[in-house]
This record gives structure tokens, sequence and C-alpha cells, in this order.
């Protein structure tokens, strides 16, 4: 066959299978020429944008004007930067349709460029993802191959001798072709052979021979070593001359096909790639011919199907199928054979038995003299799963808001859209089926005097450069009846990677319940205020009264008690023993008086100027507390048990323990030397000190009797006392925010536990 027909053939071949490939996969391809500043569309681009093919003449006016408007400066701003930093073009955009439609398409194009770094050329593809916005790989364009047609190849006509193999003759266009004149290609009868590429030589010498013995006319190629080096390819034609079965004579064409070897090389890798491209689509691609026997499809159906290349081909296309899915793409089958085109969403089956829903779309071609069907198909898995997942959180949605006392809005920033769920109806009272809502809405409803507050920190929020995302805010928000609720707003803000907001959701809760209360706890807080003032101004003159109650009462107690001592001095000898007695009551009865009218005092003194903390060391404080009692020096012994260093107030901590202690002693066994031991011990938050002596103890019944006031369970001739001691133990304790209590046995003495809260 001509090398020439061929070439011819399968370029149709390729152009139909194109100009097919851009029809099912809504592509199209185009060429801008920056030398004579031309555009070019291809057939898909003009059908792509529901145009006739060629309708109308292509410049690059018409290209920018069917640019969506809002996309045309960014289209351009990239084109230029492409042309100036020689980066890859590669962009995303919107186009307009003759019937003023918009589709979302992908071009990529690749850009030439001249020895100096100008452009020259761009070829790019248009792809229209609309439909399949999520598909991974576009089809890329095919380089476009220009037919070159060979004429009048130069060639150089020689002879032979048929035996020896010898050149008799060289035409001068030897010269033209490698650079050897005549003269040099006769100078050596193995010139020839001596020249051919060393990787060609055995063969072309060898297949030289054998055909010219065989009286066979014939050809072959090889490359030859022109005289500057380089290789050129040559065609040897042979015309083998012989008689009687005995060859005489060749005489052959030596022809330079060099070009048309680069030609198809060229052609061959353009074939090769476009092979491999479809082979390498991300999308099913197949071509069957009427009778379902598979002529051509790519590693992608191998892989989703788990078929090999080897079952594909013996297989028919309903084969992928299982139950019902047959009959459908039986009819599919059928519809693109009659009509010309089909689309078909139904789930093919692998080998394995997986089930993956598929978008085909097919088309019927004529492919090399065959009615054929060629078609891709769409993995739409990942869209199934988005829809049901959007689906399934869009009903949790409609629960949440229904189930929610929170009034739930969505504000859509990029379509400028509000949404408002039923809260707005059950707590606002607004028809939502009556009711348009917007940001406009939203904002003349908020209370004019908290407007300007509520819509600056939107606009701040709306800002690029705020870095927070996450609102909360009270204002007063109208409801239908005209009547304001105060609402806790609270939103996120979703950004874009350059920091854009392109949607606010959010949720509204009514607080006015809360607000109504936190007005009457305010105005109690304000009543309590008041009265812990005057409260503070009556303790104050209860302090003042105490201090002069306690001199006033004790002036005539000192009377009485100088008086009655005086008058047993001066009429001592005059009375008798019973108005003794009586003196020693009345003096008695005056100095008990005394004491618990100090002890009073100092009760109501505890805790009240007492707020000064440092750090006491407790077992050097007993020891000085009992060297201030004077009690070393008597019969018996103190046990201190490692006290520890504690930070608390001083004054409280000598109440404590200067009480407890002189009970201690007060209620020793006469018999008996008296003992004391005094123990803590360190709790998380508490110190723990325990006060133990071995006196005459406490009946249990006692134990909580003995820290009222007044509350006393012996008499006063049996032990002296005013029954006022341990209330003011109780009340340092609790002033050091912990606990008192006691432990005891009649005759077994008694424990006092007693409780400090720690100070860091």
């Amino acid at each position: 066959m001509n090398p020439d027909k061929n070439i011819e053939l399968m370029t149709s071949s390729t152009n139909r299978l194109l100009k097919n490939m851009e029809a099912l996969t809504s592509s199209g391809t185009w060429e801008l020429n920056f030398q004579t500043n031309t555009l070019t569309w291809s057939e898909g681009v003009f059908l792509m944008l529901g145009y006739e093919p060629n309708e109308f003449q292509v410049n690059f006016e018409t290209g920018v004007s069917v640019i969506h408007p809002e996309d045309r400066e960014r289209a351009l701003a990239h084109m230029n930067e492409v042309l100036v930093n020689n980066i890859d073009y590669y962009i995303k955009k919107r186009l307009i349709k003759k019937d003023g439609r918009i589709i979302h398409v992908v071009s990529k194009a690749n850009l030439e460029r001249d020895e100096y770094g100008k452009p020259i050329y761009m070829i790019g593809v248009f792809q229209d993802i609309t439909e399949f916005i999520k598909t991974k790989k576009k089809l890329k364009k095919s380089k476009k191959v220009t037919e070159i047609l060979i004429e009048n190849i130069d060639g150089i006509f020689w002879e032979a001798d048929a035996e020896t193999f010898q050149f008799t003759y060289v035409s001068p266009q030897v010269k033209k072709i490698t650079g050897y004149s005549q003269k040099e290609w006769m100078s050596s009868p193995s010139f020839w052979m001596d020249h051919i590429h060393p990787e060609d030589r055995d063969f072309s010498v060898n297949y030289f021979h054998s055909e010219t013995k065989g009286l066979k006319d014939h050809k072959f190629d090889y490359r030859f070593k022109k005289k500057d080096g380089t290789y050129i390819w040559l065609n040897n034609r042979v015309n083998v001359m012989h008689q009687e079965g005995v060859p005489l004579k060749l005489a052959g064409l030596m022809v330079d096909i060099s070009n048309e070897k680069e030609l198809s090389a060229t052609l061959n890798d353009e074939l090769r790639l476009k092979q491999n491209f479809l082979k390498t689509l991300p999308s099913v691609f197949y071509l069957f011919d009427e009778s379902g026997k598979f002529l051509i499809w790519n590693n992608q159906l191998e892989t989703v199907s788990e078929y090999s290349g080897e079952e594909i081909g013996q297989m028919h296309p309903l084969d992928f199928f299982l139950g019902k899915e047959k009959e459908t793409v039986h009819h599919h089958i059928q519809k693109v054979l009659e009509h010309g085109h089909s689309e078909l969403e139904t789930k093919l089956a692998s080998k394995s038995g997986k089930v993956t829903p598929f978008i085909f779309t097919a088309s019927k071609i004529n492919y090399q003299g065959k009615t054929c069907v060629f078609g891709t198909g769409v993995d739409i898995s990942e869209i199934t799963a988005s829809k049901n997942l959007l689906s399934e959180s869009y009903e949790r949605f409609e629960f949440l808001a229904k189930a929610t006392n929170d009034a739930i809005w969505d504000f859509d920033v990029v379509n400028n859209s509000l949404f408002w769920a039923d809260g707005f109806h059950s707590l606002f009272g607004y028809d939502l089926s009556q009711t348009q809502p917007s940001l406009d809405l939203l904002i003349s409803l908020i209370h004019p005097e908290d407007r300007e507050r509520i819509v600056s920190m939107i606009t701040a929020y709306f800002n690029p450069k705020c870095e927070q995302n996450k609102w909360l805010e009270e204002y007063r928000f109208k409801k239908a009846d005209g009547t304001y609720a105060y609402v806790m707003d609270k939103a996120l803000f979703i950004r874009d990677i350059n920091g854009q907001v392109t949607r606010v959701v959010g949720s509204m809760q009514d607080i006015s319940p809360r607000k109504e209360y936190e007005k009457s706890l305010q105005k109690l807080n304000e009543e309590l205020e008041a009265k812990v003032k005057a409260l503070a101004i009556s303790n104050l003159e209860l302090e003042q009264f105490a201090f002069v109650a306690s001199h006033d009462l004790q002036e005539p107690l000192r009377m009485i008690s100088s008086f009655m001592g005086l008058l047993k001095r001066k009429y001592g000898d005059k009375l008798d023993e019973k108005a003794d007695q009586y003196i020693q009551f009345a003096i008695g009865g005056a100095k008990r008086m005394q004491r618990i009218i100090l002890e009073l005092l100092e009760l109501s003194r505890i805790g009240r100027n007492e707020t000064d903390l440092e750090v006491v060391q407790t077992e050097a404080f007993v020891n000085e507390i009992i060297e201030g009692l004077a009690l070393k020096n008597r019969k018996g012994k103190f046990i201190l048990d490692a006290l520890p260093e504690i930070k608390t107030n001083k004054a409280l901590l000598q109440h404590i323990f200067l009480n407890l202690i002189s009970n201690a002693v007060k209620y020793a066994k006469k018999d008996l030397p008296l003992e004391v031991k005094i123990s803590a011990e360190e709790l998380k938050d508490h110190w723990k000190f325990s006060v133990k002596d071995n006196g005459i103890g406490i009946d249990k019944e006692y134990f909580e009797k003995i820290f009222v006031i007044f509350q006393r369970i012996h008499k006063d001739s049996e032990y002296d006392g005013t029954g006022i001691g341990l209330s003011i133990v109780k009340k340092a304790v609790e002033k050091l925010e912990g606990e008192i209590w006691v432990e005891s046995e009649i005759d077994q003495g008694s424990t006092f536990f007693f409780t400090i809260k720690k100070i860091a």
C-alpha cells in the first residue's frame, strides 16, 4: 500500500475518533496563533456552546465575549500570567451558550514558544464539567497533526552487476542527496555497504542479496551516512533484470525518505499518545460493533470490571450487568443504534460481584467500515454517596430545627439568601409561608437602640482580616406582634482560603424570661445592699453599745465588790457567821458577773477586726500559751507532737488553744497527774488539730450542748466557769472555715478535734 494513502487513512480514522470523543465528552479544542493574532475553534466548541459548526468567524473578541462577565477579568489575567511567567495554562470558568445558558468548563492549553522565548501559538481544550464537575481528569487536546504530503522526491538512480553487486553507475542527484560526488561513490566496490548504518547493515545487505538471487523486485529502507556525518533514511527500490533464471543486471532508485520517516515516527508517537490517553482516561472508554464484540477499551474498564483484557475481548457488553440491569442496558444499546445517541444511569457489576453506579453516554459511529457503539462511562459513586449524605444531613437538620427551642438560621453570603427554620414561627410568631427572609429584613427587626452596635459588629466579622469566626451577642428582636424579645444570637462565620465569608450559620434563643429575672435579681440585690449597709450601721451601733454597756455594767459590780469588802473589814467582828457567808456570796456573784460580761464582750468581738494572716510556728505558739498560763511548773506534762508551720489568723488561733488548754487543766482528775497531748495532721484542704487530756471526761449526751453559750454541765461549786469559753472556740474555728467536735468517755478523758482551712 502507498505510504501516503496509509497515513491519510490513519489520520482520517483518528480525526473521526477525536470528533466523536468531543461529542461524547462534551469537549472542544481551540488554537490561539500569536503570530497571526487568530483564534480557531473546533467543531466541539461550537456544539458545546449550542452553535452549528463554524456558524460564525471566530476571533479574539468573540472568544472573550462568550466568557461569563464575572470571569473575564480573571481569565484574561490568567492568560497574561501564563505568557509573562511561563506557567501552565489551567483555569475553570463559565461560558455563555447561544441560548443564554451558562456552562462550567475547565480549560487547559499548551503554549509553544520560539527559540527566543516569544509565544508562537497556544493549543487548548474546553471540557464541559457542568454535569460531572467532580471528574478528576479532563480530556486533553491531542496535538493537531498536519498532513504532509511528500512530492517530487529526489532520487538516486543506479545500476549494479547482479553477480558481484558492484555499482556501475550512480546518477548526479547523489551529490545533492548524500553530499558525495559520483566519483567518490564509485571509488570503492564496498562504498555503499560501508556507509549503511551499523544497525541496518546486515539486514540490508543480506535482504538485497537474497531477493536478487530469488529474481524478485524488492524495496527496503535503511539509514545511510552522509558526507557531513549525519544519517538519512533511504528507500531502495530494486528492479532485478534476469534471463533464463539468471540475474544479469540490477537497476534501482534510492529515494531520501527521511522526512517521511520522521513524519511516520511522529504520527506513530501521536497515535501511541492518543491510545495511551484513551487507555488512561479516568472514565471507562469502549467501542464495540453491532454484534457486541469489543474492539477498543481502556484500562479503566479492566480495573472497574476486574476482568482481564483477554476476557473482555471474548465478552458481550451485557455480561457486565446483572438482573434487570441487563434488559435496561440492552434497550440503551438499541436506542443508540436506532437514534444515534443515548445516556443511561445504571450499575456495573464486577467479576467479584461488586456493584458500582455509573452514567454511560454512547453514540453510533462508523469505524473501519462497521457500525459501532462508541461511549464512555463515569463512576458516580462519590456523587451518589454525596447525594445520600446531603439528604441525610438535611433530614437531620430539619429534625434538629424542629426539636430545638432555638430559631435556627442560615445565610448564604455568595447567593445573598437567608433561611429561617420553624423556630422563627414558634418563638417570634412569623408565618414562614408569607415571610421572605433576607439580611435587610433581619437588620430592620433589631431594636433601633441595638441596631448600630450589631451592624457594626457584623461588618467587622465580614472583614477578611478578622480572625474571629464565632459570634455571640444579645439584643432586642422585633416579634410578629410588634413587641420585642431579648435574644441571644450565636453564629459561626465560615470563610474560604482567602478569609472571605461564604456562609454564616446561627441560632437565636429567646432569653426574655432570663432578662426579667435579671432585672428582679438586680432590684433584689439593690435592696439587699441597702439592708447590708443598714445592718453594718446597726452592728457598729451594737458594738458601741456593747462596749459602753460592758463598761457601765462593770462599774456597779466593782462598787458592790468594793463596798462588801469594806463592810467585812469594818463590821466583820460584829457580824455573825451567816452574815459573813452572805457577804462572800455577794462578792463571788459580782466577780462571776464581771467575768461573764468580759467573756460576752470577747465573744462578740471574735473575727470582727482579726483579718490579718501570718505564718505561725504552732509548736512555739502553743508553748507560749502554756507558759502564759503558768502551767509548766505544775504537776503533770504537756506533749506537743510535731506541730506544723501554718498560715492563719493568729488571734483566732490563740482563742482556740487558750480555751481548750485551760479546760483541760480545769477538768483534770485530782488524784491523777495531768497529761495533755496536742497533735496535728495534714489533710487535703485543711489542718486537723487535736487536744487530748486524761481528765474527768464528758458524757455523750453533752457533746453538742457544751458548745452552746451558757450551757454548763457542772455546778459553780464544783468547777468555776461561765459557759462561754467553748462558744468562743467554736466561733473562732468557724471563722477559720473549719469544724470542731469532741470524743470522750466519763473518767477516761476527752479529745477535742478542730480543723483550719489551708491558706496558700
